[in-house]
């Protein structure tokens, strides 16, 4: 196991380097004769009851990038993930706690993956489903694909602000980009290496970041489909969302994005998104 500094100056990297290969007919189905790499970024914080269950679901898979996001976790986490044997990780750690959306983009600098998968590290998501949720990229169907747990099966009840958000959120893809995603919320989502340079720049480093990211693949012309998953209730831990800053992000996302389809003057944008965000 090695440490260095990452490319961002407030984290550190270290990889293990156990390592074998899984040979599964699943994946020669959906991966053809393909090289495909996909690098699937977690972002990680205080979750010292879930990480190691979740990371043992994974096979060992050559064709698989792990990438852990530690956002200054203050619990055991990191030490549950040096307890892993036999599976080929990348650590990234963060000083101290930026965001949700910090550590995703922590995560992009990083992946070498010609697909980029991310998902929860609480456990809601199933690895076993990373397959289908790449499917439609190899086969270009679309250019991002989000996880639904209201096309597949939702094993806890959704609270009723998330489902009034998601509503909220899908009406608005739907009037300004004439795109629909129900479970836009979702963090189990794909997309090629090709569109790493639309979400670079985004500027949430929160949990306002999903939204950003729907909006920003909408406005540059990706499709956006979902398709079926499972998720698991949480078991453990607590969620970090604060609600009331989520709410300003998004309804300043809605804006935003609004001015930007209908192109209202450079100037009069720039200072609406300075006093957002």
């Amino acid at each position: 196991m090695t440490v260095r500094n990452s490319i961002a100056g407030n984290a550190n990297l270290f990889e293990s380097s156990d390592y074998s290969v899984l040979n599964s007919s699943v994946s020669q189905e959906i991966y053809g004769d393909s090289n495909y790499l996909i690098s699937i970024v977690i972002p990680l914080y205080n979750e010292e009851k879930s990480i190691k269950t979740l990371l043992k679901s994974f096979p060992n898979h050559y064709r698989y990038e792990i990438i852990i996001v530690d956002d200054g976790s203050t619990d055991n986490s990191i030490q549950k993930i040096k307890e892993i044997k036999n599976l080929d990780l990348k650590v990234i750690q963060h000083d101290r706690n930026l965001g949700y959306g910090a550590a995703i983009k922590s995560g992009f600098d990083h992946a070498k993956g010609d697909i980029i998968v991310t998902m929860d590290s609480d456990g809601q998501h199933d690895p076993k489903e990373i397959p289908k949720l790449v499917k439609p990229l190899i086969s270009n169907k679309a250019d991002l694909i989000v996880g639904s747990r209201y096309l597949g099966k939702s094993r806890y009840k959704i609270p009723l602000h998330t489902r009034t958000g998601e509503f909220f959120i899908k009406t608005s893809l739907w009037f300004l980009y004439n795109q629909k995603v129900y479970n836009n919320q979702n963090g189990f989502r794909a997309f090629k290496k090709e569109s790493l340079d639309i979400f670079r720049n985004l500027k949430s480093n929160g949990m306002g970041f999903t939204t950003e990211l729907l909006f920003e693949s909408a406005y540059s012309g990706l499709k956006i489909i979902e398709i079926p998953i499972t998720l698991s209730s949480r078991r453990y831990g607590t969620s970090y969302i604060k609600l009331l800053s989520l709410t300003r992000f998004v309804c300043s996302c809605v804006i935003i994005y609004g001015l930007r389809k209908f192109k209202l003057k450079r100037f009069a944008l720039k200072a609406i998104e300075k006093f957002f965000f």
